[in-house]
């Protein structure tokens, strides 16, 4: 038989524990409000303080401090240390010269490194990240803090063996630092975002250290590591003009077997070849138009044969336009559209036989069937054009 009266202390129990529940939640996101309010306003006061003398000891400003006059100013908080070297890091994008040269000796500062090489061998995780992104930017790496971080980069921890791979890039041996990437690299759980970065710290953008640079990056796609991530790789020494690569990305190309897990990278090798004017994979690129109806590939190849801009290519998309699937189609239009007076010719003089080859169909009395696909054609490649007309009349520097 149901009883009221248990029923009753159970709801009021009930009650009770939502209400005191509510109260603890309303009193803890008051509480961490304001204490993020409370580190907000103090950091601010921090780098008030400390940027101006920062400043006076880079420019060595009357009266001179020296480091440790400096960094004696700071307390042995944790988060004074933070504050601290956060400051030099926006700094040192800033300075140059014998400015960040003197700015350098704070960063590295024996304090700092011992700091942070404590906190490299401590338990908590959030610990180990903040001391990789201080080695990250120190560079100031011994045997000791190398091997850690060797370790750490191997954690089953995406985030932390993120930032212990960027704080390899700080070592001075290139073979060490072409061993993280490529360990890093062969994870399944990394995102393209995470390449980028890595190829980006990777790469010093240094002419003295092009050669290096490069001979790694070719290294790195002999390995076995995902195709999508060496899809980043080449497109990568596409943009960062790596012209002594061309030849190599050029035979890796020719070498690189014909598959769907293989498709993105191919993408990626015919852009890059584009992006250094490599003229001689033109018809390698063409061959691959040709062995499968792949639009991303294609998309890829229309980009490429445009930069060539021969006139073999050029008439190689006019006679693929009204074959192609609309993508295609439509940036086949666009880099005639767009790219100067002479291709608008060639596209106007393509479309002009197009029509006279459709007036002898109909003359012939053949099929509507045989006829109406190409009108469709015409439409599309007609609703194009206008398009990038309109697109290009929009520009100002069309």
């Amino acid at each position: 038989m149901f009883n009221f009266d248990i029923a009753l202390q159970s709801l009021i129990g009930l009650t009770i524990f939502l209400a005191l529940l509510f109260l603890f939640l309303l009193g803890y996101t008051f509480w961490t409000r304001k204490k993020q309010q409370y580190w907000n306003s103090y950091e601010q006061k921090f780098r008030d303080y400390f940027f101006s003398l920062i400043l006076d000891y880079t420019e060595e400003s009357d009266p001179m401090l020296s480091a440790d006059d400096i960094i004696k100013k700071i307390s042995k908080r944790s988060k004074d240390y933070s504050f601290f070297i956060k400051l030099l890091n926006e700094l040192d994008d800033i300075l140059d010269g014998t400015e960040r040269e003197r700015l350098a000796d704070l960063i590295e500062h024996r304090v700092f490194t011992s700091f942070y090489q404590k906190k490299l061998f401590e338990f908590s995780t959030d610990s180990k990240i903040y001391a990789c992104v201080y080695f990250q930017n120190s560079g100031n790496i011994d045997n000791r803090i190398l091997a850690k971080l060797v370790t750490i980069s191997k954690s089953n921890n995406l985030k932390l063996a993120f930032a212990a791979t960027k704080a390899l890039q700080s070592a001075e041996d290139w073979s060490i630092r072409k061993k993280a990437l490529l360990r890093f690299f062969k994870r399944t759980d990394i995102s393209e975002l995470m390449v980028a970065e890595l190829l980006h710290i990777f790469d010093t953008g240094l002419a003295e250290d092009r050669e290096q640079v490069g001979e790694a990056l070719k290294d790195l796609l002999l390995k076995k590591i995902d195709p999508d991530i060496k899809n980043i790789i080449v497109r990568y020494m596409g943009y960062q003009q790596f012209y002594e690569c061309d030849e190599f990305l050029y035979q890796y190309l020719n070498r690189v077997h014909f598959s769907p897990k293989n498709f993105s990278l191919i993408r990626g090798l015919i852009t890059a070849l584009g992006e250094l004017y490599y003229t001689e994979a033109a018809s390698t690129i063409r061959n691959y138009w040709e062995k499968e109806n792949n639009t991303p590939i294609r998309l890829a190849s229309v980009k490429t044969l445009s930069i060539f801009a021969d006139k073999e290519n050029l008439s190689f998309l006019l006679q693929h336009l009204l074959k192609v699937e609309f993508p295609v189609r439509k940036a086949i239009i666009y880099e005639f559209m767009t790219k100067g007076e002479e291709r608008i010719e060639l596209l106007t003089k393509f479309i002009k036989e197009t029509q006279k080859s459709l007036k002898e169909i109909a003359l012939t009395q053949k099929s509507q069937e045989e006829l109406d696909p190409r009108l469709d054609n015409i439409l599309d490649i007609t609703s194009g054009i206008k398009i990038a007309l309109t697109h290009r009349l929009n520009k100002p520097y069309a």
